[in-house]
C-alpha cells in the first residue's frame, strides 16, 4: 500500500482512498479473530462424518451378518439398557454396514446409542456434549457464551450469537471496502492483483497474500455472510426466517400444538430443516389428514419406517417418537442434519400415533423461493453436496486463514516501534464524505442492524471522542 502523504498535500481521491482504508482497518480489527475463529470449527464441522467415522468406528459400523431385526427390536433392546432415559427419536441403519442409532436423554445427558441392527447388541454411547461437531458448532454459533442481552426493538438475544452476527455482518463492509483497496493502480499488472508476488519481501509479501486470495474468495465471503446470518437471532430469526417459514395455513384442517419443531432439536443438533422451525407441531387424535398407514395397521416404528420408505424418503431420515397422548410420529430427511446432500430432497412428515394418517408432508415443492434459496445455500456451507463440496470449503476455510495472518502480519509490520499503537490509518483533514459515512450506515442498519448500530457507535467514538481527544487519537493512530 502507497505511503501516506502528508495532510496538506491530500487529493480529494487519496482523501477517499484513505477513508475506505480506515473503515477497512475498524472492520478488520473486529471481524477478524471471528473468521479466524469461525474457519477453524467450520473445517472440525465440515470434515464431521470423517472424523466420526474414524472416532465411533467401532460402534458405527457392523458386519452384516443374516437377518435385519424389526426397527420396534432395535428400540426396545436400547430401552432395556437405558430404563431410567427418555427416548428422543431413532435413526435406521441406512447401509448394511452401518449401526441404528437411538437418540435419547437420561438425567442432564443427551446421548446416542449406537444398536446392531442385526443382533442387536448396544454397541456404545455418546455423550452429545463430547462430540467435536456439537463443541465446533456451539463455539460457531455462539462462542459458548450463555448470557443473553435485551435489545430494543428485538428483545432477548444470546451475547454470542449477536457478537457473530456482528462480525459476520461487518464481512459484507470488509468485502465492499477490501476491493475498492485491492482495484489495481499505478498501471499494476497481474502480479500483485491477481497472482501474489511471492518473491517479494516485507509488508508487499503479506499485502499480496492477503489481498490476491481476499479478492478471489470475496463473493464466496459474502454467500457465507448470508447464509451464516440465517441463524443468527436478529438478521436471521426477525427478518429471514419469519418471512421464510413454511406456511401454516396449508393444514388449517389439522390440530395443533403451541410447539414449534424447533424443540425437537438437541443442543448443537438440528433436526428438522430451517424453514420449518418455527412451524407448530400438529397433534395426533383427532381423525384430520390425508390416507397414510392403511387402517386396521399397527401404528409403530416400523410401520412409520415402512410408510416413508415406500413413499419416496429411501434414503437417511429420523424418526422422533410421539411426545404424550397427543404427540406425533415425526420423520425428518434434512440436509441441515447431513441426512441428505441435495436441499431437494428434504422431506417432513408428521403422522397421528392413532390413525396412522399423515398430518402433513413438507417437502420442497412445497417451499418458498426464499425458503429454496436458504436450504440450498445452507447445504453449499455446510459443504453437504458430496466430496467437491468438502474440499471447495476446506480450501476457502484456508485461503480466509492465510488472508487473516497476512492481514495482522501487514498491520504488526506497518505499526510504531516500540509504543503500543493501533496505528489505523489518518483520519483525512476536511473530508466532506459525511453524508456517504450516513448514507452507508442507514443501508447497514436497514439490512443488517446489529452492523449498523455497531458502525453508527465507531463513527461516533472516532469523530467526536478518539478524535479530540489526544491521548486516545495517538493511541489509535
Amino acid at each position: 500500500m502507497q505511503a501516506v502523504p502528508q495532510a496538506g498535500a491530500e487529493k480529494a481521491p487519496h482523501k477517499l482512498y484513505l477513508s475506505v482504508w480506515r473503515w477497512h482497518f475498524y472492520a478488520g480489527l473486529y471481524v477478524i479473530p471471528f473468521m479466524v475463529m469461525l474457519a477453524l470449527t467450520g473445517l472440525v464441522i465440515l470434515f464431521t462424518p470423517q472424523i466420526e467415522d474414524l472416532q465411533y468406528r467401532d460402534r458405527m459400523f457392523v458386519q452384516p451378518q443374516g437377518t435385519l431385526q424389526p426397527y420396534s427390536a432395535q428400540l426396545e433392546a436400547v430401552r432395556k439398557a437405558y430404563p431410567e432415559a427418555t427416548i428422543q427419536r431413532f435413526r435406521p441403519n441406512l447401509e448394511p454396514n452401518r449401526s441404528s442409532q437411538v437418540a435419547l436423554e437420561q438425567g442432564q445427558r443427551e446421548l446416542t446409542v449406537f444398536v446392531n441392527p442385526y443382533t442387536l447388541a448396544v454397541l456404545g454411547e455418546v455423550d452429545n456434549a463430547s462430540r467435536w461437531e456439537n463443541i465446533a458448532t456451539n463455539i460457531h454459533g455462539t462462542l459458548l457464551v450463555k448470557q443473553e442481552v435485551t435489545l430494543p426493538l428485538v428483545g432477548k438475544v444470546n451475547l454470542g450469537d449477536l457478537l457473530i452476527e456482528i462480525a459476520a455482518s461487518l464481512m459484507v463492509l470488509l468485502v465492499v471496502t477490501g476491493l475498492y483497496l485491492w482495484w489495481p493502480r499505478n498501471q499494476q499488472g497481474v502480479y500483485g492483483s491477481l497472482v501474489p508476488r511471492l518473491k517479494a519481501r516485507g509488508r508487499t509479501y503479506w499485502k499480496d497474500l492477503h489481498s490476491v486470495p481476499m479478492f478471489w474468495v470475496s463473493l464466496i465471503v459474502v454467500f457465507f455472510a448470508f447464509t451464516g446470518l440465517a441463524w443468527t437471532g436478529i438478521w436471521g430469526d426477525k427478518y429471514v426466517q419469519a418471512w421464510n417459514t413454511f406456511p401454516e395455513q396449508m393444514w388449517n384442517d389439522v390440530p395443533k400444538s403451541n410447539q414449534n419443531l424447533e424443540s425437537l432439536n438437541r443442543t448443537g443438533e438440528k433436526l428438522v430443516p430451517w424453514n420449518l422451525e418455527n412451524s407448530k407441531l400438529p397433534l395426533s387424535g383427532s381423525m384430520a389428514g390425508k390416507d397414510g398407514i392403511p387402517a386396521g395397521t399397527p401404528v409403530n416404528l416400523d410401520t412409520v419406517i415402512q410408510y416413508v420408505r415406500d413413499n419416496g424418503v429411501n434414503y437417511g431420515f429420523w424418526v422422533a417418537m410421539p411426545r404424550g397422548k397427543e404427540g406425533v410420529w415425526t420423520v425428518s430427511a434434512s440436509s441441515m442434519s447431513r441426512d441428505v446432500t441435495d436441499a431437494r430432497k428434504d422431506r417432513t412428515l408428521h403422522i397421528d400415533q392413532y390413525s396412522g394418517k399423515v398430518l402433513a408432508d413438507i417437502g420442497w415443492s412445497q417451499y418458498s423461493l426464499g425458503a429454496k434459496a436458504m436450504a440450498s445455500g445452507i447445504a453449499l456451507h455446510m459443504g453437504t453436496y458430496g466430496w467437491w463440496s468438502q474440499a471447495l470449503n476446506a480450501l476457502f476455510c484456508l485461503l480466509i486463514l492465510v488472508a487473516s495472518v497476512a492481514a495482522v502480519a501487514m498491520w504488526w509490520l506497518r505499526r510504531p516501534a516500540g509504543v503500543f499503537r493501533l496505528a489505523a490509518p489518518p483520519m483525512p483533514q476536511n473530508l466532506p464524505l459525511w453524508k456517504g459515512a450516513v448514507a452507508l450506515i442507514i443501508a447497514m442498519s436497514i439490512f443488517f442492524p446489529a452492523a449498523g448500530a455497531t458502525l453508527l457507535l465507531v463513527l461516533v467514538l472516532d469523530y467526536l471522542i478518539i478524535q479530540r481527544i489526544p491521548v486516545l487519537k495517538q493511541a489509535i493512530g
